[in-house]
């Protein structure tokens, strides 16, 4: 079995999480109503699907500096 993290099969989030990454692979659906999409297309096309998904509710970002900075530069 391939290791899905540290939370065993049922991860904390319990909604969708979104990716970003340079390989594209399948999404990982797991207990509690979390399936991590992975996202190749860019930071503004992962916020856009995100923004989607909560459907009106709040959407939360992870990562780094650098992430933060992409979505705080101009498109």
């Amino acid at each position: 079995m391939q290791w899905k993290g540290w939370w065993g099969d049922t991860p904390p989030y319990h909604v969708p999480v979104f990716v970003l990454t340079h390989y594209p692979r399948d999404p990982i659906v797991m207990a509690g109503g979390t399936t991590f999409h992975f996202v190749t297309d860019g930071i503004h096309a992962a916020l856009s699907r995100a923004r989607e998904a909560a459907q009106g509710k709040d959407v939360r970002l992870g990562g780094g500096v650098a992430t933060v900075r992409q979505y705080l530069e101009p498109a």
